[in-house]
C-alpha cells in the first residue's frame, strides 16, 4: 500500500523533472520514456495522473533538455 506524500507544487514539479532527467540520462534519449516511466522513477512515489497534472509531455521534455544543457555548461 502506498502512502500519500503532500508536497508544495513547485517541489512536486521538481521531483518529476529530476526523475525525467534521470531517465533520459540512463536511456540516452529524450523519447525513451513515458509518463508511466516517469511516475515509477519519482521519489517520493508519484502517480501517472500527478505527472499529467503538473507537466504536459512536450513541456516536460523541453524542461529536461534545458536542464541537461544547463548541467553541461556548469561542468
Amino acid at each position: 500500500m502506498s502512502t500519500r506524500v503532500r508536497m508544495d507544487p513547485a517541489d512536486r514539479r521538481e521531483v518529476i523533472l529530476q526523475a525525467s532527467v534521470g531517465l533520459t540520462r540512463d536511456r540516452g534519449s529524450i523519447n525513451s520514456w513515458s509518463r508511466r516511466d516517469v511516475a515509477g522513477a519519482c521519489n517520493p512515489p508519484t502517480s501517472q495522473e500527478t505527472v499529467k497534472r503538473y507537466w504536459l509531455m512536450p513541456a516536460l521534455r523541453e524542461a529536461v533538455l534545458t536542464r541537461l544543457a544547463m548541467d553541461r555548461t556548469r561542468q
